[in-house]
């Protein structure tokens, strides 16, 4: 007869989505370089697990498009071209936009009340020039209006174009975020959403990705490459399920 399979551990379950969701996280956030290699026993170590998690949830990524996969126990954040940030560029200006507008339609007041609160965080991080929590409130603020939206389909799609876009969101700073038109844009966005005009909250989310991601593509050189800039070391605290810790990435 066949060997019974035992169920998996919720406990173990529940770690290998953990470990996922911290380096998705660290990924859409810019705390991963473009071309940084990432060994399996580093993540491991970050957040005190074993291998196993740090396995499963790298080759998952790469299956998403996040990482590329090295023969060593590693994986490698793959570099940029101008000409797929510009393809990417285009996808999320119709994901985001198409789920900006269904926002605009379901949006309830307390999460319009989030998105604005999230928006007012991003200019606080701004003002006293920390990066690291800018980044971490434009990612609240962009997914609380795509959570809003309640598309859960929509949202992975979008989730999934993160992961390839976010290690290249640190070459936005310092100029182009100090030259952006972001907090006007934003606050146009909150009133579409107020006034459930979908048209407007589409236009304007789009308008903000167009705007930084054609700035990222003109980055490019001669060859249509685009060079990697170091992420900020950043540590977050975070609840975790024992055996986890906060995640502290630096580039290796």
């Amino acid at each position: 007869m066949p060997r019974a399979v035992a169920p998996p551990d919720a406990t173990d379950t529940s770690l290998r989505q953990q470990v996922y969701e911290s380096v998705r996280e660290a990924l859409t956030m810019g705390r991963f370089a473009p071309g940084q290699k990432v060994t399996f026993r580093y993540v491991a170590g970050v957040l005190g697990v074993s291998l196993t998690p740090v396995r499963e949830a790298l080759r998952r990524l790469v299956a998403e498009g996040a990482f590329e996969m090295n023969p060593n126990r590693s994986v490698r954040v793959p570099l940029m071209t101008r000409d797929k940030v510009l393809e990417l560029r285009d996808i999320r200006m119709e994901l985001e936009g198409l789920a900006s507008a269904k926002a605009a339609m379901a949006a309830t007041r307390s999460q319009i009340a989030g998105i604005r609160r999230a928006a007012r965080e991003i200019i606080v991080a701004r003002n006293r020039g920390d990066g690291a929590t800018d980044r971490q409130k434009v990612r609240e603020y962009h997914f609380a209006v795509y959570a809003a939206a309640g598309q859960p389909t929509l949202l992975r799609l979008i989730e999934s174009l993160w992961l390839q876009t976010g290690p290249y969101m640190n070459l936005l700073y310092p100029d182009f975020i100090s030259s952006s038109r972001g907090p006007a844009g934003r606050q146009r966005l909150i009133e579409a959403l107020q006034t459930r005009n979908a048209a407007a909250a589409r236009r304007e989310m789009a308008e903000d990705i167009r705007r930084a991601l054609s700035y990222v593509a003109d980055l490019a050189d001669e060859n249509g490459n685009i060079a990697p800039a170091a992420p900020t070391a950043v540590t977050r605290r975070r609840r975790q399920p024992a055996g986890a810790a906060s995640f502290d990435l630096h580039a290796n």
